[in-house]
């Protein structure tokens, strides 16, 4: 009886372990396929703006710091004021990440060049700051 007692407990114990191990798997795949999807949907805005924008330039209205890093890079909130060629100016405010050896080129009154889609200039996904 002692015996069955104890391989009753070995198997529950291995089946726990391995329930473990596979709920741990499936969380670690599960997150990589995230980043990957989240990764895939940035190039594809990428290339959706260089398809359809327009370059132009931008003036920094307004700098201000998220307080969130990552990478030890800050994220910020940007307020430009756009100007492309042939269309109206407009403001648009834009959070994303810039890295901090670029962060003297993004201060309020700094002239950046930028790619926009002016067709849709309430969108801050399509404003690309080009920096160099």
């Amino acid at each position: 009886m002692f015996e069955d007692l104890l391989n009753d407990s070995a198997i529950m114990t291995i089946g726990i372990v391995g329930l473990t191990l596979l709920c741990i798997g499936g969380t670690f795949v599960f997150s990589i396929l995230i980043y990957f999807l989240y990764a895939r949907k940035g190039r594809k805005r990428a290339e959706d703006l260089m398809a359809t924008g327009k370059q132009g330039q931008a003036t920094v209205l307004s700098l201000e710091d998220t307080g969130v890093r990552i990478n030890d890079n800050p994220r910020v909130r940007i307020g430009l004021e756009i100007r492309i060629e042939g269309y109206q100016p407009y403001r648009v405010v834009k959070t994303m990440n810039i890295p901090m050896i670029r962060m003297s080129q993004v201060q309020v009154g700094s002239e950046i060049g930028v790619l926009a889609d002016p067709s849709e200039p309430d969108n801050p996904d399509k404003v690309g700051l080009m920096m160099r």
